[in-house]
């Protein structure tokens, strides 16, 4: 088995989790989710679960991943050997995130070739080519992860991850300001408003597993990630400091991504109402954001802009998922990083293939993990951590060895949230959209 490496350094330790929650998952994902669930209605509850549930939740995988530095697989058989149940928990960590990269990479295959296509140039359509995009996009994922861990995965995420962030503040800042068109119903501050402004009527049920499944989807949490990466932090790095940097920029990064889309709908469209209720999932930025770049000032320069960041939004992201199912068979089965990877990169070409031809296996895949597989990994997380690992385990991760200054009350309280609130929270939705 290869030596497990560790991240060099705090700030490529955050970089590298941090591009893993903010990808696709908020410039293609948060968007519509909030253009289709009451806008700033949705972030109030997004907001809510993320520092009611995702925040311990993800304290509770990168503790698993740096407590026994193994991949999420051999995680769980080393903290829970004696539980039959929990010892080969960890089997689902390696099923999610393949499923994931199966169909991301096909989403990340459409970003390269609007992105190509925003540079004027003539391409061919049609289903094959689809995956010739999605073949392009998954190489450049599994370089980068082949190439190990600070060699490839931080390396590209110490330098992709600002830029990435320059980039979509620029056109935030962009969409926000456009001016009103001569006779239009609506205009930018409008659509500003409407993300801001929550209209409760709006919520329901569905709503709020929306919401939770967004928050998962857009933090990597319950696929595996988040565990193997924390595996790859340096004892001596600050888990809570860490996990709540990573929250933020999430979230700081999300509604940024929200303000690059929204307003432009509103400035730039007749009936901007309908156009964000008509068009879910990848509509929104895929078939009318190319329609409404080009009445923008300097629009094909945006435009272009805004594809190359998708890319790197959605390679930050995807490295991520591909890593899970390389560590599994780098420590489990003995395997080489490129041997690991050549076999992860087959598989998710196969399956990603499927996606790419039938649109409604996308779909399927997508809901699946967001909405259900990913919110029972964290329950699954939870569980371990806050009633099978021992409590002085646990503060001394938190403690990061002894090397910062952890308050007993601020651990209780923490422990409390990992034991009860998450767990239940994530348990309580599920029942809702059961039941209701």
């Amino acid at each position: 088995m290869e030596k497990r490496e560790n991240f060099s350094s705090s700030l490529g330790s955050l970089l590298v989790i941090a591009g893993s929650a903010v990808g696709l998952g908020n410039i293609w994902r948060f968007p519509y989710m909030v253009g289709t669930n009451g806008g700033a209605a949705f972030i109030l509850l997004y907001l809510l679960f993320i520092f009611l549930i995702c925040l311990p939740i993800m304290i509770s995988e990168l503790t698993i991943g740096r407590r026994t530095q193994s991949s999420s697989y051999g995680a769980f058989r080393t903290l829970a050997p004696g539980s039959k149940l929990f010892r080969h928990a960890g089997i689902i960590y390696t099923i999610i995130p393949t499923l994931i990269l199966s169909y991301y990479c096909v989403i990340g295959g459409i970003t390269v070739e609007f992105f190509v296509r925003s540079l004027g140039i003539s391409l061919p359509d049609g289903p094959l080519m689809s995956i010739v995009w999605m073949f392009i996009f998954l190489s450049l994922t599994g370089l980068i992860v082949m190439a190990g861990v600070r060699k490839g995965i931080e390396r590209f995420s110490k330098v992709m991850m600002p830029l990435l962030f320059v980039i979509v503040i620029f056109i935030a800042i962009r969409s926000m300001t456009l001016p009103a068109r001569a006779g239009a119903a609506s205009t930018a501050s409008d659509g500003v408003s409407f993300l801001f402004r929550p209209d409760f009527s709006k919520v329901t049920v569905h709503t709020c597993l929306a919401a939770l499944g967004q928050a998962f989807f857009s933090l990597s949490l319950g696929s595996g990630s988040i565990m193997t990466y924390g595996s790859y932090i340096n004892p001596k790095e600050n888990l809570t400091k860490t996990a709540g940097q990573i929250a933020f920029v999430d979230l700081l990064f999300a509604v940024i991504a929200g303000c690059a889309v929204i307003p432009a709908v509103f400035a730039l469209k007749d009936d901007p109402a309908m156009v964000l209720s008509d068009n879910t999932d990848s509509a929104l930025v895929f078939n009318i954001l190319p329609d409404v770049f080009p009445q923008m000032p300097f629009g094909a320069i945006i435009g272009a802009f805004f594809f190359f960041a998708l890319i790197l939004a959605a390679i930050t992201s995807s490295i991520s998922q591909f890593e899970v199912p390389v560590a599994y068979l780098v420590d489990e089965h003995k395997m080489s990083r490129k041997v690991a990877g050549v076999i992860v990169f087959c598989f998710a070409l196969l399956l990603g293939s499927l996606c790419a031809l039938r649109g409604s296996v996308l779909g399927f895949l997508d809901g699946l993990c967001a909405n259900w597989l990913m919110p029972l990994g964290g329950v699954v997380a939870v569980i371990v951590v806050g009633w099978i690992m021992k409590k002085s385990d646990f503060h001394e991760e938190l403690s990061s060895r002894g090397n910062h200054q952890v308050g007993e009350r601020f651990s209780s309280v923490l422990r409390f949230l990992i034991r009860y609130v998450a767990p239940v929270g994530v348990i309580a939705v599920f029942v809702s959209q059961l039941f209701l």
